[in-house]
C-alpha cells in the first residue's frame, strides 16, 4: 500500500480510514439538517422587522431579529443562516448593477507636471480641555505639494 499511496500522493492514515468506515457514514459537513418550523418563525420574524423598511439587508435584518431575541432570552441565529433562509424565501436585497469600467488608466500617481494644475484639501479638529475644538484646514498644490493657503 505504501508505494500505491506514494505514487498517488494521499496519506496512508486516509486510505486507513476510508476502508475502515462503516457503509452507512455520511459526512457531516455535506448533509444539512434543515428545521422547517424554525426557519418558517425565522422568516416571520424577519418580516416583521422589515416590513416597514424592505430595504434592509440581511445583516441588518439579522441583527435586528437576534436583539429582539437576545431580550427574549431565546437563542440567537447566525449571518450565515440568515442569509440561506432569506435567500430561500427571496428576501434579499437585489445585487448592486456593476459599474461602467473606465477608460482611464488607474495607475496611483495624484502628482502633475505644472504648478497651479490641481489642487487637494484637507481639514482636522483637535478638542481642547475646556470643551472647545479648534479647527485647521488647508489647500495644497498637487505639484510640488506646497500649501497654498490655510486657516485655523
Amino acid at each position: 500500500m505504501k508505494p500505491v499511496c506514494r505514487a498517488l500522493g494521499v496519506a496512508r492514515s486516509h486510505i486507513i480510514d476510508l476502508m475502515t468506515r462503516s457503509a452507512d457514514w455520511v459526512d457531516g459537513r455535506t448533509v444539512r439538517q434543515i428545521d422547517v418550523l424554525t426557519d418558517l418563525a425565522l422568516v416571520e420574524a424577519v418580516r416583521a422587522e422589515i416590513g416597514q423598511l424592505p430595504t434592509y439587508g440581511y445583516r441588518r435584518a439579522g441583527a435586528l431579529v437576534n436583539r429582539r431575541r437576545m431580550a427574549a432570552g431565546l437563542a440567537l441565529f447566525n449571518h450565515k443562516r440568515f442569509y440561506r433562509v432569506m435567500k430561500a424565501y427571496r428576501l434579499l436585497l437585489p445585487k448592486a448593477p456593476k459599474r461602467v469600467v473606465s477608460a482611464r488608466v488607474h495607475n496611483g500617481v495624484v502628482a502633475v507636471q505644472e504648478s497651479n494644475r490641481r489642487w487637494c484639501s484637507d481639514g482636522f479638529e483637535i478638542g481642547c480641555d475646556n470643551g472647545d475644538v479648534v479647527t485647521g484646514v488647508f489647500l495644497k498644490d498637487c505639484c510640488d505639494r506646497e500649501i497654498i493657503s490655510w486657516r485655523a
